[in-house]
């Protein structure tokens, strides 16, 4: 689920008088850590498992295949790599490797807190020890993580980007609204979130992230996802000349995962835009 979404249904019962920022700001950060289903539990045990530290908790990594280019998946908020299962699948037919890891506080990951500043860092820490990456695919907040990974020195050839919004300050305005903080309490949810992130709001903005928006990319929403606007895949796509925005009906913001006209349109962008060479990832690497 997208952490607004969230925020507006865990505050639907709030107490008289409406939330405090802090009290906004605690199920901002806190995730709720999503268990793996059966065939997802299947779908990890066919893949090499690694362990990384990041920030002295664990974070776990999955890898599928041994050769063509590595496509790197990012889950959202209150979600596991698992849930990208059916992108593991289509890539692996496709010919491409794939990695996946759980973000901080979530799925098999350790750490209680999390953020889209601290899961773009993650995503840097992944590929320093899983090797490099030639493709990613972001859902939710992962495709904001991607973003700030690819202003902070991640390169790919593609990616693809599912539902995600674009703007952090957007994000905090429109959960402030949401759970009925007034103008002083979303100053204090922005002043509480840039001493959690250690960067200002700002610096999610796209004006500030566009120094990664150097390659093609495919931006995939559903006009009436209700968790995040499709306005914001659009304002996504007005800033990066490379991208193209395809409006994908009925989908909502989470049956997008396991669309299978999504996951075909995703694995046919990459295959146009970054092809399968039968190069092994050693190989990738030099």
């Amino acid at each position: 689920m997208n952490t607004e979404g969230y925020i507006a249904q865990r505050s639907s019962r709030r107490e008289a008088g409406g939330p405090s920022a802090d009290k906004v700001f605690q199920q901002l950060i806190q995730p709720r850590r999503v268990p793996a289903t059966e065939p997802e539990m299947h779908l990890l045990a066919g893949a090499t498992r690694v362990n990384t530290v990041f920030r002295g908790d664990r974070v776990a990594i999955w890898r599928w295949g041994h050769r063509g280019p590595a496509v790197l998946l990012v889950h959202g908020w209150d979600s596991r790599a698992s849930h990208l299962g059916s992108f593991v699948e289509a890539l692996l037919a496709a010919g491409y490797q794939v990695v996946a890891f759980d973000g901080p506080g979530h799925g098999e990951s350790g750490g209680h807190h999390s953020n889209v500043v601290l899961l773009g860092q993650a995503i840097l820490q992944v590929v320093a020890t899983a090797g490099p990456v030639q493709a990613a695919i972001g859902h939710s907040m992962g495709s904001p993580a991607l973003l700030y990974a690819f202003a902070h020195g991640l390169e790919v050839g593609a990616s693809v980007h599912l539902a995600g919004p674009s703007s952090f300050r957007r994000v905090l305005e429109r959960t402030a609204s949401q759970t009925g903080l007034d103008a002083g309490g979303q100053r204090a949810l922005m002043t509480l979130m840039e001493a959690e992130t250690g960067i200002p709001v700002e610096a999610m903005e796209l004006s500030h992230l566009a120094r990664g928006l150097r390659h093609p990319s495919l931006l995939l929403h559903d006009p009436e996802d209700r968790e995040v606007p499709y306005e914001e895949s659009r304002k996504l796509g007005a800033a990066w000349p490379l991208s193209t925005l395809h409006a994908v009906s009925g989908v909502g913001h989470r049956r997008i995962l396991g669309d299978r006209s999504v996951v075909g349109l995703s694995a046919d962008f990459l295959r146009r835009t970054l092809p399968v060479n039968g190069a092994s990832m050693q190989e990738a690497r030099s």
